[in-house]
């Protein structure tokens, strides 16, 4: 029995928040009462595998893949930093992701504060990327935010190159997407995340109940900045950012 649980717990970790968030509904279907933990999904609340962070009051638990309201005000921040004077931001998001609800909504009261005005570009497929650049372009915006996501990940080079195309400073959740061309991201360390959830599983293995260990988010994050995408764009990045990042593209 242990080794069925060992392995229903192994087998639901995914890395990009949208492929773990249908991963964990499908096993929440399957195995309601096999415990489960998850990995890397967005809004474990919001898609309803648990009742609360705190309390998770059911057969899942894991580690999300950020702290939302945190770490979407600070990719905000870092915007502002490189544009002080930044007024309109763009923000990419999959049509229908819950992703990008609550990460609209973990932004709006830092950008009030920033004087910053956010405009939602959603966008359905890899072909509405192009279509969903052009309105922001009719919209004015002066940056772009990239809400993480199935497929934002899975699209990392062509939102990088046409973030650069369309000549949009870029933020995002990914650093594979700053590798691709984008300007800066902010980032949970995935492998410190899989030991998160391996202490989980090791826990459960043992005797302890899903519902009864918190919803963790994780403990460390990361900075990606591509100077590269910077001296194209005409940008000079402020060396506050610089010193924190823990890698430069150059």
């Amino acid at each position: 029995m242990r080794r069925r649980h060992f392995l229903a717990l192994a087998a639901t970790a995914a890395f990009a928040p949208g492929f773990a968030a249908r991963a964990e509904q499908a096993a929440k279907k399957l195995a309601s009462a096999i415990p489960v933990v998850f990995l890397a999904v967005g809004a474990p609340v919001d898609i309803g595998l648990v009742e609360s962070l705190a309390h998770p009051g059911g057969n899942m638990t894991g580690v999300t893949f950020e702290a939302a309201t945190e770490t979407y005000a600070k990719r905000l921040q870092f915007l502002k930093e490189i544009l002080p004077s930044l007024k309109r931001v763009a923000v990419l998001r999959a049509r229908g992701d819950v992703n990008g609800t609550f990460a609209l909504t973990s932004m709006e009261k830092p950008a009030a504060d920033f004087g910053i005005s956010l405009i939602p570009v959603d966008v359905e497929t890899s072909e509405g990327m192009e279509a969903g650049f052009a309105r922001m372009r009719e919209a004015r915006a002066e940056a772009l935010i990239v809400v993480a996501g199935a497929l934002t990940f899975d699209k990392s080079k062509e939102i990088a190159e046409l973030a650069l195309r369309y000549r949009l400073p870029s933020s995002h959740g990914f650093k594979e997407t700053v590798a691709d061309g984008g300007l800066i991201s902010l980032g949970p360390d995935v492998i410190m995340m899989a030991g998160q959830a391996a202490s989980y599983i090791d826990k459960i293995v043992h005797g302890a109940r899903p519902a009864d260990l918190p919803v963790e988010q994780p403990t460390r994050y990361e900075v990606y900045v591509n100077l590269k995408t910077a001296k194209a764009l005409g940008l000079t990045m402020p060396q506050t950012l610089l010193a924190i990042a823990d890698d430069v593209i150059e």
